[in-house]
């Protein structure tokens, strides 16, 4: 059970290693190298055009420059200081502790107890033996210390403190005593709150200063006393304080600068509030970097790549895979990024071709690929815009407005229809709808910033210079990539392009039959809806293999076929290898490698059945391979290549019938089909039921106009000629001779041959006829 575990784990690991390899060497790995290449380089384009430029600038200074904020920057020390203000102005909160009003009055009585000895041990020194008391009796240094030694509580250092107790008045002392004991306790009693201790004191001052107690104690002692034994009994709710005082820091709005606001102006001499702005904005000669404006690109051009990919499986599926096309959609977001960059240096924003990628994307690959475009480019339109110190965000909104309102517009404006001259008039078209937009986000904001007249010029010019651009670069991006757009395709259908002349002068049959295929193949697209142009192209060159051997192919042949005398291996070899010498030709002539698709699927893998079977006639029995009878193909997998495959099988059928009357036509035209649909011929295109019935009915309206019925002319031998005479003055009747003239028809004469060619061939197009459609089609395209 375990080795067959670790053979399961091992075979495992071998497939997923060999998908990995096989996706590395498909066109999907590619096309996902591609996306990553085109996300680095636009995010190297994003940093160059976010990266500030230094500046050498010093508090105190004269700044010699006009600096503009980048984006909105706070002004961290007018912000700092309001909210130290705000803080400040936050009221604290007391509460009331018990116990502190007995113990202050405690150490008060304490202190006044230590002032009591003193006052007595003076008054002692001062009374004599006989009982006198001299007031003004001198203390020796010996009796100071002695007192200063009797302090516990208080710190009397100064000796006119000790001197005032010691010379002091019992009456006086007490009164005192009395009085600040009482002012003390009133004032405890009203609450004395933390931190206005000092105030407190000023106020215990005044009420004793009023009173009759002896003016020295009031300015040696009562000070003292109260400062050592006052405190407050209403602490600060310090919790509660902070708290209240955060909350009254963090209302404050900080002071913002908004973007393209003037920091510095030209000859200001800078101040640290502006130097710290410069710093967060990595505008100073410093090692400081704003990184925040890096991290915005990023994000900005991740999403612009991830709706880029989304819209692409969305829409066109199946770019992700073809490495051709999807290679168009990148260069073209670079290129619309580029010239979005290039208008960073200009003195308005407003000048990017905004339509650029939309038009692009539209005529050379068509409309899904426009829409593609449009978000990206919308995204990084706005990203570049508010990476600039001249605009605000009303210009980043209104930008992006314009990009996704032009885009649709020019999208829709174009499709199906996207000739030179109408690519030029998209730009017109997106300039209207650009003004639109100013205008509705003028009535809408009201913004003040936003000078109408001046962006709608630059916005009128970027438009018109995304047509410009767009016909300027459509022939260079046809030529380099070989699109297939109905510019492209109207130029090669010109029956001057040297594979027309060749396949006109050299193959004229076939040259004749690919202009009824090239009808054909046309109708039926606009009726489905698929590409005309590229259907029509595609009929004009499917058989231009035949220009290798035409006089092998049956349209060429003057009397005289060489398949009579040719092995039928060799006719059917000969027969089924002009689809591959044709691709060939048409890739060295560089046509789009749709017509190459075309050339090699028109016949899919249908067996050449004319020689398959004299190849049994002349087996004698042996075995006949039919696959060796088939063209190599591939079956036709586009809409455009199945068409043609049935027009050229159709129009080479109806072309052998002998009466082609308008029903044998339609039931030949379904048995044709049906053959077609059982043989497998179609199973790998996009068509559907419904797309072959109409495609039916196209080939059968077509066909009906070629071989409609005819009616006979009749022969005239003569007939009279009546002259028309001007400014004759009239005549008698008498006078008047009649004219006649006698005609008689020459064999061979031109007007005849004329005649009898019109009524064989009523609703063909000669070459000459085809040539010169083509050409005035042509120049109207261009």
């Amino acid at each position: 059970m375990t080795e067959s575990q670790n053979k399961k784990e091992q075979d495992m690991k071998k497939n997923s290693e060999h998908s990995f390899y096989s996706w590395l060497h498909s066109s999907s790995s590619i096309c996902f190298l591609m996306i990553l290449g085109t996300f680095l380089i636009i995010l190297g384009l994003f940093f160059c055009i976010c990266t500030p430029k230094k500046y050498d600038l010093r508090v105190g200074t004269i700044s010699h420059v006009t600096i503009n904020a980048t984006k909105d920057v706070e002004d961290i020390v007018a912000t700092e200081d309001k909210r130290n203000a705000a803080a400040d102005s936050v009221e604290p909160q007391y509460g009331y502790t018990p116990g502190v009003k007995e113990e202050v009055m405690e150490m008060l009585s304490n202190a006044f107890q230590e002032l009591r000895n003193i006052q007595q041990y003076g008054l002692e020194l001062r009374t004599q033996d006989d009982g006198t008391v001299v007031s003004n009796r001198p203390f020796s240094e010996e009796e100071i210390d002695h007192a200063l030694a009797m302090l516990e509580i208080l710190s009397l250092n100064n000796r006119t403190q000790l001197t005032t107790v010691m010379r002091g008045d019992t009456e006086e002392f007490e009164k005192m005593v009395t009085t600040v004991t009482k002012v003390v306790e009133n004032s405890l009693s009203s609450g004395i709150r933390e931190g206005q201790v000092a105030q407190e004191i000023m106020s215990i001052m005044q009420n004793v200063g009023y009173t009759t107690v002896d003016i020295s104690y009031i300015q040696n002692i009562i000070p003292i006393v109260l400062r050592t034994c006052i405190k407050p009994n209403m602490p600060i709710n310090q919790e509660d304080y902070e708290s209240n005082r955060q909350k009254a820091r963090e209302a404050v709005e900080p002071v913002i600068v908004p973007q393209g606001q003037n920091i510095i102006r030209e000859g200001d001499r800078i101040t640290l509030n502006q130097i710290e702005m410069l710093r967060s904005l990595g505008f100073l000669n410093d090692n400081h970097y704003d990184y925040s404006v890096y991290g915005g690109a990023l994000i900005t051009t991740v999403l612009a790549m991830v709706a880029l990919m989304m819209m692409l499986h969305l829409l066109l599926k199946d770019l992700l895979k073809d490495i051709r096309k999807l290679a168009v959609i990148l260069i073209i977001l670079i290129l619309c990024y580029g010239f979005a960059s290039i208008a960073t240096l200009l003195p308005s924003l407003y000048i990017i071709p905004i339509a650029l990628g939309t038009i692009l994307g539209t005529v050379l690959i068509g409309y899904r690929a426009g829409l593609v475009l449009m978000v990206p480019l919308a995204l990084l339109f706005a990203g570049i815009t508010s990476c600039n110190s001249n605009t605000t965000f009303y210009d980043v909104v209104l930008i992006m407005a314009n990009t996704l309102s032009s885009g649709i517009a020019t999208v829709w404006f174009l499709k199906g229809r996207p000739q030179r001259v109408r690519v030029l008039v998209s730009g017109l078209i997106s300039a209207v709808f650009c003004l639109i937009m100013i205008v509705g986000i003028k009535l809408l904001t009201s913004a003040e910033t936003l000078n109408m007249i001046q962006t709608g010029v630059w916005a009128l010019t970027g438009s018109l210079l995304s047509g410009a651009l767009a016909v300027a670069l459509q022939p260079a991006f046809e030529g380099v990539f070989h699109l297939a757009t109905p510019s492209r395709l109207l130029e090669i259908t010109n029956p001057n392009q040297p594979l027309m002349k060749r396949l006109m002068l050299e193959a004229p049959g076939t040259y004749h039959h690919s202009i009824i295929v090239a009808n054909l193949a046309e109708a039926a697209a606009d009726k489905i809806g698929a590409n005309a142009y590229l259907a029509r192209a595609g009929a004009y060159y499917h058989d231009i293999g035949k220009l290798k051997r035409p006089g092998y192919f049956s349209e060429n042949q003057h009397g005289n076929n060489p398949h009579e005398k040719t092995d039928p291996y060799v006719s059917a070899a000969i027969l089924t290898s002009h689809t591959k010498d044709g691709a060939l030709m048409a890739q060295k002539e560089h046509l789009p490698p749709e017509i190459q698709d075309i050339i090699l699927q028109h016949h899919g893998v249908t067996p050449v059945m004319f020689f398959y079977h004299k190849a049994l006639q002349m087996s004698d029995g042996r075995h006949v391979d039919i696959n060796d009878f088939r063209y190599a193909g591939p079956k036709p997998r586009t809409r455009e290549a199945s068409i043609v495959m049935m027009a050229d099988s159709i129009e080479a059928a109806i072309r052998s019938m002998k009466d082609p009357t308008p029903k044998a036509i339609d039931q030949y035209i379904e048995r044709l089909i049906r053959g077609k649909l059982e043989d497998g011929q179609l199973s790998e295109c996009p068509l559907s039921l419904s797309d072959i019935d109409e495609i039916c009915t196209a080939f059968s309206g077509i066909l009906k106009g070629v071989y409609h019925e005819r009616i006979e002319y009749p022969k005239v031998e003569k007939y009279v000629v009546q002259p028309v005479v001007k400014n004759e003055p009239a005549q008698p009747e008498n006078q008047r001779e009649q004219k006649t003239e006698e005609i008689k028809p020459e064999a061979g004469t031109a007007s005849e041959e004329l005649q009898d060619k019109q009524a064989e061939h009523p609703a063909e197009e000669t070459p000459e006829v085809t040539e010169q459609k083509r050409n005035e089609e042509t120049e109207s395209a261009d």
